[in-house]
């Protein structure tokens, strides 16, 4: 009679252990990096975009109003803004108009209205 022992035992084999990984794996660290990278990107890409919005405020604060008109006039040239004609009457009253009294508050109403065009275009 034959033996199961010794004559079985060479067709049953058990499974391999698994192996470990040749090198070390990258995988999350370098997914980190990359959801780093755009986290970065989508941050400044924010910054830039509101840095119209940081100019007009400190536009509003500038003492002198008609360099102020004159910075205003400039940003809104630079931002591609068609500003309504009562507005633009208004910058240029400022800009080459006699020196008034409230000539600070005007500056920071139009600012307001520059920043109402500006997230408007947006």
């Amino acid at each position: 009679m034959p033996d199961p022992q010794r004559d079985i035992a060479p067709i049953i084999e058990p499974a391999a252990p698994p192996l470990p990984p040749a090198g070390p794996d990258y995988t999350l660290p370098a997914m980190l990096v990359l959801g780093g990278l755009i986290l970065f990107a989508v941050l400044f890409w924010h910054w830039r975009r509101r840095a119209p919005l940081r100019t007009l405020r400190k536009i509003a604060q500038t003492p002198d109003a008609a360099a102020g008109a004159d910075a205003l006039a400039a940003l809104v040239k630079r931002q591609g803004i068609t500003p309504p004609p009562f507005w633009q009457e208004e910058l240029e009253l400022l800009r080459f108009g006699p020196p008034t009294q409230d000539a600070p508050s005007l500056l920071k109403h139009l600012c307001q209205g520059a920043a109402a065009m500006l997230r408007v275009k947006r």
